[in-house]
């Protein structure tokens, strides 16, 4: 099973989705190492991904439990502490998610003046090192963004095995009390932008015989392809647990403050005993679309409160559309596949990284 490691929940960073890490206490482990590995040893394939805040803040306690306790390794920071690890520990990592949000322009404006060189000095730094792993440019999508160009950019910078995106939930809420003004004219443009993309990952797979790293993309159409349909994709309550700060567990890294997400701890529960006690409820499950989409975000399912009239609606029509936009290329995929140019192979994503959620 997968688990998030909060090893602080402090940042370098002051993001616009975000503002800088929690206030919420505690911001520091207080759990001994040898009672995290206690925990996790009874799980034969545990798959241990750094969290934070930042979590190379925090990076000797970091090298610590990497040494401790025998796992899979992945890390989702904001980047601008990669040149801070040796290469000894870069090379046990699996994947790592870097926090940027597309182009110059658009990271800078959303995380500060100056980010986006530094995260693009460090990619390089990384890679001249020696880690070989899934490196994964993880965007926040803010109102006003072009999706298209954006996610063709980061793509075109060939740095990144791929890309992956969320929606910043708070835009949504935030628009029914008027500081968000032309939302429901954004997301038209956004749903556009999907279109377009689709339209150009397809055209690619056609002219070049390559199924470029596009995540949401991929994982959809597997489920699309195999007929099999997925359960919440990020795993959240169900395969992928946070371990915060005190030792208890949450179902979800992004609601650790909410009672319902809080399901056990590492001092009174085995991995397994956590599995299902947090699950997404209506109005998803009923939905025509749920066997794909899986609930799209438990947090964000089960805090509908938080989302004003029609918020909840307003983001289905973007996993809607998505959805829709890939059932309708689905017959070239299936073609060139058929014909010997792709294989099912090339849509198994993510190998054991569920830091991608699949559904932005």
């Amino acid at each position: 099973m997968h688990y998030h490691i909060i090893l602080t929940k402090e940042c370098n960073l002051n993001c616009n989705y975000c503002g800088g890490g929690s206030d919420s206490p505690p911001k520091e482990i207080q759990y001994r190492i040898c009672d995290l590995k206690s925990f996790l040893l009874r799980d034969s394939a545990p798959v241990i991904e750094f969290y934070g805040g930042e979590p190379l803040l925090r990076i000797d306690t970091m090298k610590k439990i990497i040494d401790a306790i025998p796992a899979h390794f992945v890390i989702q920071t904001n980047g601008l502490l990669l040149d801070k690890i040796e290469p000894e520990y870069l090379k046990k990592f699996h994947s790592m998610l870097v926090s940027l949000d597309g182009t110059k322009e658009v990271t800078d404006r959303e995380r500060g003046t100056g980010v986006y060189d530094r995260i693009m000095q460090n990619v390089n730094l990384i890679r001249r090192r020696g880690f070989k792993g899934d490196l994964v440019a993880r965007m926040t999508v803010a109102q006003g963004t072009d999706i298209y160009d954006n996610v063709r950019h980061l793509l075109g910078t060939g740095l990144f095995d791929h890309i992956h995106w969320q929606l910043n939930f708070e835009m949504f809420w935030e628009a029914w009390e008027n500081t968000e003004p032309g939302l429901e004219d954004w997301i038209n443009s956004y749903n556009s932008g999907i279109s377009s993309l689709v339209n150009w990952w397809v055209s690619e797979m056609e002219s070049e015989g390559r199924v470029h790293g596009i995540v949401p993309f991929i994982g959809v159409m597997k489920s699309l392809l195999s007929g099999a349909g997925s359960r919440l994709w990020c795993g959240s309550g169900i395969d992928f647990f946070t371990i915060m700060p005190d030792g208890r567990i949450s179902a979800c890294p992004v609601s650790v403050d909410f009672d319902f997400s809080v399901i056990g701890s590492i001092f009174e529960n085995t991995p397994h005993s956590l599995c299902d006690k947090a699950a997404v409820g209506e109005p998803c499950v009923s939905c025509d679309i749920f066997h794909i989409c899986g609930g799209r975000c438990l947090f964000v399912n089960r805090s509908q409160e938080l989302l004003r009239e029609n918020g909840y609606a307003l983001i289905c029509t973007t996993v809607k559309h998505l959805v829709r936009e890939l059932q309708g290329a689905m017959p070239w995929v299936q073609a060139l596949i058929e014909n010997g140019i792709l294989s099912m192979s090339d849509f198994e994503y993510p190998e054991i990284n569920n830091g991608c959620e699949i559904i932005p």
